[in-house]
């Protein structure tokens, strides 16, 4: 059995009162984002904003999770192909499926838009900036909580809320949602 590798542990040690402030604190941009979401293109509905950020990250939650996977072993040569295949695939596919949850949702459920392709690739392309943000979050909190693993799902649904947040802010930029189909006399 000596050519079997023993994985270290990695002690889960306290975190430290800037790192509970930085996840504390980063906790509220999605929170803002979807407020921001109300103030964008006129829709003043909260809970609709809302149900269209909780459908993009429910539809986005797979692929996200490839996002922020990390392996066993830091530093695993082995480790780096699937790595990169693994964010890669997350970069791919999260976007598209958190927008098409957030279309779905404000198209079906709150009202048809006057261009319906225009609302989808305004909620694709914030669902874009949103993963790329939570990437950069990810990688944020993650440096700031080292060598903790503590808060690991937290990062992760930090991240996952700034893509359906995105995802939200793009639809109703693109016009989105019902009041596209009002007309002003």
């Amino acid at each position: 059995m000596s050519g079997v590798p023993v994985l270290p542990t990695r002690e889960d040690l306290p975190l430290s009162t800037g790192a509970w402030v930085a996840h504390g604190g980063l906790t509220l941009l999605p929170l803002g984002g979807v407020w921001g979401a109300t103030r964008v293109g006129g829709d003043t509905r909260l809970g609709a904003t809302a149900a269209e950020s909780a459908a993009g990250m429910l539809a986005g939650y797979l692929p996200s999770r490839l996002l922020f996977m990390r392996p066993v072993t830091p530093g695993a040569a082995r480790w780096m192909d699937l790595e990169v295949a693994a964010f890669t695939g997350g970069l791919l596919f999260t976007p598209p499926l958190a927008a098409l949850g957030t279309w779905g949702m404000g198209e079906v459920a709150f009202g048809r838009s006057q261009d319906q392709s225009d609302a989808y690739l305004g909620a694709l392309g914030g669902a874009a900036t949103g993963t790329l943000l939570a990437v950069a979050v990810d990688a944020l909190l993650t440096e700031v909580a080292e060598p903790s693993t503590r808060l690991k799902s937290a990062r992760s649904l930090i991240g996952l809320a700034l893509i359906g947040t995105g995802a939200t802010l793009g639809y109703q930029w693109a016009g989105g949602g019902p009041r596209a189909n009002q007309h002003t006399r």
